[in-house]
């Protein structure tokens, strides 16, 4: 049956817009819904969900779709829907909701409130039919509708519950040592790690960048080869999975089994930007070629399949294609053999393809379906089979199979541009672009930063968080100004423009404006004039960085280049809160150990070639590619740029000199390279091939 479009049909966002059909009467969030709840004393239905998730698919289809389903929502609800990805604030706070309600979360998420947004009902997926664990819509809602009717009182008890039980999880507490955190976070999750597969999580299995992130750091700093080896094994079994796509380069959103085989198909924007962060980090360590090869794959498939024309990214690729779930990514035998011939079993043997399928009955997979799995580096199977020249023909077999799948329709895009996730893109870009010296990253994240400055910045410094169809709208969370000054000062480092540096002091200011809590410390996600029922603040790492994790480490980058002390005050002030949170939560606060880590590492490495001679481009590249947590890189062209060094660099004579200074104390210039690898030498950070001679596994 055709429906008449319901109100969603005005919005922007593609996940929005496309309940615009259902015979559900949806409002978007805002005050419409909220007043028209009040005045007829009705309940409200929040679901939220966003475009590339499966199970919001599935539950549109079964319920919302669902002429019954719809006349119990429409009879005794007011019926909301959000884009998580285009109100990530309500989203926290409702996720913290169902948390806190079930003991676990996900995406859809559905909420019942009263007409002042106060919670008494959480769920994930609600199906249409009861089953003995779980309530079906044709149940749940008539219940809920007699408990708002009859037992008005237990629903006011039970919201004002839920409430303090929110407030009360990130309530500070006793003031816990820095460096027993960071052991007890590194123990925990080794407890946690699969010896078998990788990861540090059963089933479902998702990539977890702040962890790694984390585990390198502490792997390297304490010299511990076994934390190492968990690392670069996680990241070669997420690399030869099913997780990565190896035609387009990108990683789906997390494995739905143990062994990183079957993926959830959905691709999401800030997965590439992290997983390409862990890769380059990866290889600065170990400079096995490997990595810079994964890396760079992961960018490619963000720069060409996710880029906006304008200059931002899209947002994800949907997990459904058009002919179901997974069907753009899946293989069966018959069709390799169509495609290659004689080759066919050379192919079949590299990806794991077989006859009955390698993914048949998992996850509703049908019987023959394939996933790509090779489990290991496909250069080394081919290798071992006996092929003359690897490269050319793994190439080969690419190129024939990404040429077949371009005669299918691929999944739906979204291409809404978040000033977030853009963010991370941007960093992801230009991080890679010096490391792996190769301008034309640094190019496009630059060109990315000036879409978003153009577009989502005002010129009374607030910011936008999301732009679609040349228009830019909905205020900016805690996380979109964070995390947009933490790229620029990555800018500000690949390009020596201080332009970035000006940028990303001028964000903070205005996060700090909007957000900060000058009592306690630490970023609010929202302003005070909120319309949410509590402020929250993020202190936990999810999907990406966490926004105070990350707003600890722009504040200690800030203290560090300008020596301002209001940066060292807050940083401070963050550090102590985090630190005073329950010692359990430690494990998701991965972003913010990374900080504590780089805090004893902190430095500044200035090359200074104010006289235009050439000469210096060996100890940049050297400088970039080498791992230096902590290390602020700066190249000064101009001596109108080193004010803003707290320890002030004189850029003199006509021979490029790099300086490098760190806690109060700076070291003699360097001015060759060799002089560079002799100080790198020196620390106890291990670059490169000497990783595997030097660090060993901890006495026990």
């Amino acid at each position: 049956m055709t429906h008449s479009p319901n109100r969603l049909v005005k919005e922007h966002s593609p996940y929005l817009r496309h309940h615009a059909h259902n015979p559900v009467d949806w409002y978007p969030w805002g005050d419409e819904a909220f007043a028209r709840a009040l005045e007829n004393d009705m309940p409200v239905f929040v679901s939220i969900g966003y475009a590339a998730c499966h199970w919001c698919h599935v539950m549109e289809t079964v319920c919302f779709e669902d002429e019954v389903v719809a006349s119990l929502l429409n009879t005794h609800f007011v019926s909301v829907k959000v884009d998580r990805e285009e109100r990530p604030d309500i989203d926290q706070v409702y996720m913290a909701v169902c948390q806190a309600m079930t003991g676990s979360g996900g995406w859809p998420l559905h909420v019942f409130l009263t007409p002042d947004k106060r919670p008494f009902y959480a769920a994930t997926f609600i199906p249409k039919m009861s089953s003995p664990n779980m309530p079906g819509m044709l149940d749940l809602l008539p219940y809920l509708a007699s408990v708002w009717r009859d037992e008005r009182e237990k629903v006011s008890d039970l919201s004002d519950q839920i409430m303090s039980a929110i407030q009360e999880q990130t309530r500070r507490g006793t003031l816990h040592d820095p460096d027993e955190l960071i052991h007890t976070a590194a123990r925990r999750l080794t407890a946690l790690y699969d010896k078998k597969y990788g990861g540090f999580s059963p089933a479902p299995k998702f990539p977890s960048v702040p962890v790694l992130l984390f585990l390198l750091r502490y792997a390297v700093i304490h010299q511990d080869r076994s934390i190492l080896d968990m690392i670069t094994t996680t990241l070669n079994r997420m690399a030869w999975g099913g997780m990565r796509d190896h035609l387009d380069g990108g990683f789906h959103r997390y494995a739905t089994d143990t062994a990183w085989k079957l993926p959830h198909f959905e691709k999401m924007l800030y997965d590439q930007a992290m997983c390409a962060i862990i890769y380059t980090e990866i290889w600065q360590v170990t400079k096995q070629d490997r990595y810079r090869r994964l890396a760079r794959s992961v960018l490619e498939y963000m720069t060409t399949v996710l880029s906006d024309a304008p200059g931002g990214f899209s947002s994800s690729e949907d997990a459904d294609s058009p002919g179901g779930e997974g069907a753009y990514y899946l293989w069966s035998y018959d069709e390799i053999e169509k495609i290659f011939g004689e080759e066919a079993r050379l192919v079949c043997t590299m990806f794991g393809i077989t006859r009955e399928g390698n993914v048949s009955g998992m996850h509703g997979m049908k019987p023959g379906d394939n996933v790509l799995f090779p489990e290991r580096d496909p250069l080394e199977i081919l290798s071992a089979a006996g092929v003359r020249d690897p490269e050319k023909t793994y190439a080969s077999i690419l190129n024939t199979l990404t040429n077949a799948r371009k005669e299918r329709e691929r999944p739906p895009l979204d291409d809404k541009v978040l000033t977030d996730w853009n963010a991370l893109a941007i960093q992801a870009l230009a991080f890679a672009g010096m490391v792996f010296h190769d301008e034309s990253l640094c190019t496009r994240a630059i060109s990315a930063a000036e879409f978003l400055f153009s577009n989502m910045v005002r010129p009374d410094g607030s910011v936008l968080h999301r732009w679609r169809n040349g228009q830019g709208g909905i205020e900016g969370t805690a996380g979109d100004y964070v995390h947009l000054a933490w790229a620029c000062v990555t800018l500000y480092q690949t390009t020596g423009n201080s332009l970035w540096l000006r940028r990303a002091i001028s964000l903070e200011k205005s996060a700090s404006d909007r957000f900060y809590d000058s009592v306690h410390g630490g970023y609010f996600q929202v302003p005070s004039e909120t319309d949410l029922p509590v402020r929250m603040k993020e202190m936990t790492d999810g999907p990406t960085f966490s926004t105070n994790g990350a707003a600890y480490l722009l504040l200690c980058a800030l203290f560090t280049i300008t020596g301002d002390e209001l940066y060292g005050q807050k940083s401070r002030q963050i550090e102590e809160y985090q630190r005073s949170l329950d010692p359990r939560m430690i494990t998701g606060c991965c972003t913010f150990l990374c900080g504590l880590i780089e805090k004893n590492l902190r430095g500044t490495a200035v090359l200074c070639n104010t006289s235009g001679s050439t000469g210096d481009d060996e100890i940049w590249s050297l400088l970039w590619s080498s791992y230096l947590p902590g290390m602020i890189r700066i190249h000064i062209r101009e001596r109108s740029d080193s004010y803003f060094l707290p320890l002030y660099v004189h850029c003199q004579g006509d021979t490029p000199a790099l300086h490098i200074c760190s806690h109060q104390q700076c070291y003699p210039p360097i001015t060759t390279v060799g002089e560079l690898r002799r100080y790198l030498r020196g620390l106890h950070i291990f670059q490169g091939d000497e990783i595997s001679d030097t660090i060993q596994a901890p006495d026990k």
